[in-house]
């Protein structure tokens, strides 16, 4: 419960300080963490029964939203979706705290099935990007629109362009909320 907590802390404006319900992506990360909480399950009756009710909820909602978490992902708290639609990730994948995707990010593989990126945490992933093969993004880290990164991506940095180029940010401030913000 705490991480859906802190993930819908995450969609609220703060303009204006109000949740932002035209963000519908919401519904899919609340779905993936009680799926993720049903697979912990250790009475497996239960288990099954339980995925039995959340499996046709999850795959109407991901279709419908074009949203793909897969149960067993493992992603840290404060996960923020913006602007729903083409987002997929592997089921392997690990992403840190306090991260954010843009529509139409794909995180996968490369050459084999278990060449996954691990990502650290407060990122932030750009629109269109692919983060793919056993690479390692760092904490603080901005993934620019359409970037396709297939090097490891240093803490503290940015990385723009197909192939992404890695560049150092110049500056790094905390906002109000405790989360990072490159100015």
């Amino acid at each position: 419960m705490k991480l859906i907590i802190s993930d819908l802390k995450r969609y609220k404006n703060s303009f204006n300080n109000r949740f932002e319900w035209n963000e519908p992506s919401y519904i899919v990360i609340i779905l993936y963490r009680i799926g993720s909480s049903i697979r912990k399950i250790k009475f497996k009756p239960l288990r099954l029964l339980l995925s039995a009710i959340h499996i046709p909820f999850y795959a109407f909602f991901s279709i419908f939203m074009g949203i793909s978490i897969p149960r067993g992902t493992t992603i840290g708290k404060g996960f923020r979706i913006y602007h729903f639609g083409g987002v997929v990730l592997n089921p392997l994948t690990v992403i840190g705290d306090n991260c954010s995707l843009h529509q139409g990010v794909t995180v996968g593989v490369r050459n084999t099935y278990t060449d996954v990126p691990v990502i650290g945490n407060n990122v932030t992933v750009g629109a269109g990007a692919k983060l793919l093969g056993a690479i390692k993004i760092g904490d603080n880290v901005i993934i620019g629109a359409n970037a396709v990164v297939i090097c490891d991506v240093p803490n503290d940095s940015i990385a723009v362009g197909i192939p992404a180029k890695v560049f150092k940010k110049k500056e790094t401030i905390v906002n109000d909320e405790n989360l990072i913000t490159p100015w």
